[in-house]
């Protein structure tokens, strides 16, 4: 598989293992929505080139989010059409969000055991909405795309005395692992808990099927990107996101 090949299919995996509420499809265009919470859920990606004028379809797309409260943001990757990064900037699109996607291949189910603490759905939502700071505003949002997942779930949770310091969700989707909302209390960081976490998370994945991982990682995250390189991933893309400017109408 080529590289822009195996780019697609990262990205079709996540979208699928990270559900929106609602979809629509332009001109080759995917638009998701998902209360508003994400921007991967509640946002376009050209994933397909354009058959129409880029300006109409742009129209069509602030439209499309307007109705549900929302500004339009268009997600950018070395993949998606040629030259629309360009236009999207000369029409004053703001560049942000850029995020590093990377890959590593499992060990064999069964020559690494893990030693995860599953917890159920509610417990975990729970415990990650804490950790994470999600706000009541947001955090429907948040549960809406978690509840929706239909695939094989890990809900990571590590508690001390009762208390949660970490939290990882693993989720299986067609032979890859997608690893998501890793995090560890502040108090509880460098000492190896989001390493052990998300070792055991591949671990899971390769007894539930998997043989590939991915997992993304915010750009200037350096420590981050020293723990999971050190897991065996390594960059295989980064994208980003291009928000529509305010002076834009809907």
């Amino acid at each position: 598989m080529t590289e822009a090949g195996l780019i697609a299919e990262v990205e079709d995996t996540a979208y699928r293992a990270w559900p929106a509420k609602e979809m629509a499809e332009y001109d080759g265009w995917q638009l998701r929505y998902a209360d508003g919470f994400s921007r991967r859920g509640n946002s376009v990606y050209p994933a397909h080139r354009s058959a129409i004028d880029v300006e109409q379809k742009l129209d069509w797309c602030r439209s499309w989010f307007a109705e549900r409260g929302l500004g339009l943001v268009v997600r950018q990757n070395p993949v998606t059409e040629a030259g629309l990064d360009d236009i999207l900037a000369g029409l004053g699109y703001g560049a942000e969000g850029r995020t590093n996607v990377m890959v590593a291949d499992l060990a064999p189910a069964g020559t690494a055991s893990s030693a995860l603490a599953l917890a159920g759905q509610e417990a975990w939502l729970t415990a990650a909405a804490r950790l994470w700071g999600i706000g009541s505003d947001r955090v429907a949002g948040w549960r809406g795309i978690v509840e929706r997942i239909d695939f094989p779930t890990a809900y990571a949770l590590v508690a001390e005395l009762d208390v949660p310091v970490a939290v990882g969700l693993g989720v299986v989707a067609d032979g890859w692992l997608g690893v998501f909302e890793v995090k560890v209390a502040k108090d509880r960081r460098q000492r190896g808990l989001g390493r052990e976490l998300t070792k055991n998370l591949m671990a899971w994945g390769a007894e539930h099927g998997a043989s590939r991982s991915f997992l993304q990682v915010v750009e200037d995250n350096t420590p981050a990107m020293a723990l999971y390189e050190g897991l065996g991933y390594r960059t295989l893309y980064t994208y980003w996101y291009r928000r529509s400017p305010r002076s834009i109408p809907a």
